[in-house]
């Protein structure tokens, strides 16, 4: 099977700018019209991982994600827009969570409804199953005649590479996340299967990735932006996210997602079976693009590393000088390793401690980051 992915060019956030790399993204695949149809209720689903601003590359931007409202539009579908970032959610914070980046601007420039996935949920089964046989996700997205997803380019600690099949976990409620990293925790493989489960059980019809400027380093929320200057468009999120690692020079083969998805045979297995539109990939390389520290034990044998789990493990650390005592990190902790009293800086109890960094990533501050035990930083491993 031939896989199709489209590169367009798009340097800045100019609106007009969007609007002309979306549509040039879109246009080698058949334009938003080969995946929309009149009268369909189409989900667009950004990463909206926590409430921060536009400029933090922490969520999809919200230009690309009124471009992509307006082609949906324009196709005669009828665009709902909504997500679900971790944590505890409730209408207020999700309205300002909305305000703050930049997506209620969105629906009062078009009209767009929006739609919390907080608000009701329903089953799903997941045919062919790795991990998990089903997944409780919001009722807006299975209604959804169409799901677009718009993830951004960004690294992650636990899974190294966030993108468009990572950018699903938002289809499960906020603290139902929880649930599911308990039972995967530390390992990125097993979290990778769920993942691709749910990727089985809710396929996007079209995935439209916002690399105009990405983050490298400590993803997904505490990273560096990073200018990538391209939009990139597939109705295969495996294979967008292999194009997307190829083009910032991470090892397709070292992200678990992606590798397991060609494993299963439900993405590619290599760039052989992609067929890439526009730009080329060569033409596009992103130089440098610092790599999770995560990544560096990534190809240790499973034995080895879980052996030594202790001594080269990567772990959350709490800066007190940064840290503002929200308690957001302990409200979303899976296995409630953070203690935190009002008025007080949280501690992390390690011995609990999942090494999901959900933690980092929902702290609004960036006062939670992923740090190395002693022994790697005396040896230097």
């Amino acid at each position: 099977m031939t896989y199709r992915v489209s590169i367009a060019r798009c340097r800045t956030y100019d609106p007009n700018t969007v609007r002309s790399g979306v549509a040039a993204a879109l246009a080698p695949l058949g334009g938003m019209g080969k995946f929309v149809e009149t009268g369909q209720r189409v989900l667009v689903k950004p990463n909206l991982l926590s409430s921060r601003p536009p400029e933090a590359a922490v969520t999809t931007h919200p230009a690309v994600v009124q471009a992509v409202v307006e082609e949906v539009r324009r196709a005669g579908g009828v665009p709902v827009l909504g997500d679900s970032p971790g944590g505890r959610n409730t209408g207020q914070s999700y309205e300002r969570l909305l305000r703050r980046t930049g997506m209620t601007a969105v629906a009062e420039a078009t009209g767009c409804e929006v739609v919390s996935f907080e608000d009701a949920t329903v089953e799903v089964q997941a045919p062919q199953a790795k991990a998990f046989r089903k997944f409780t996700v919001g009722k807006a997205v299975a209604d959804a005649d169409r799901v677009i997803v718009l993830p951004k380019l960004k690294t992650h600690q636990l899974t190294y590479y966030t993108g468009a099949v990572k950018v699903l976990y938002g289809y499960i409620p906020g603290l139902r996340k929880a649930e599911y990293h308990l039972h995967t925790g530390t390992d990125a493989e097993t979290f990778s299967d769920l993942l691709l489960d749910l990727h089985s059980a809710l396929p996007p019809t079209l995935a439209i990735m916002d690399a105009v400027v990405g983050m490298e380093g400590r993803g997904p929320s505490n990273g560096n932006p990073r200018e990538i200057g391209l939009v990139l468009a597939s109705d295969s999120c495996p294979a967008l996210d292999l194009v997307a690692c190829s083009i910032v020079g991470l090892d397709p083969a070292a992200i678990p997602t992606v590798r397991k998805a060609g494993e299963r045979g439900i993405g590619p297995k290599d760039l052989a079976e992609v067929e890439v539109l526009g730009e080329r990939i060569e033409e596009v390389r992103v130089p440098d693009f610092e790599k999770p520290g995560t990544m560096r034990i990534a190809k240790l044998p499973p034995f080895l590393l879980h052996a030594a789990q202790s001594l080269l493990a990567a772990r959350p650390e709490i800066y007190p000088g940064r840290c503002i005592m929200c308690g957001k990190c302990a409200e979303g902790c899976p296995p409630g390793a953070i203690r935190w009293a009002k008025g007080q800086v949280p501690s992390i109890r390690y011995r609990h401690c999942i090494r999901c960094y959900c933690c980092q990533e929902l702290c609004p501050q960036g006062a939670i980051e992923v740090a190395y035990p002693w022994f790697r930083r005396v040896t230097g491993g």
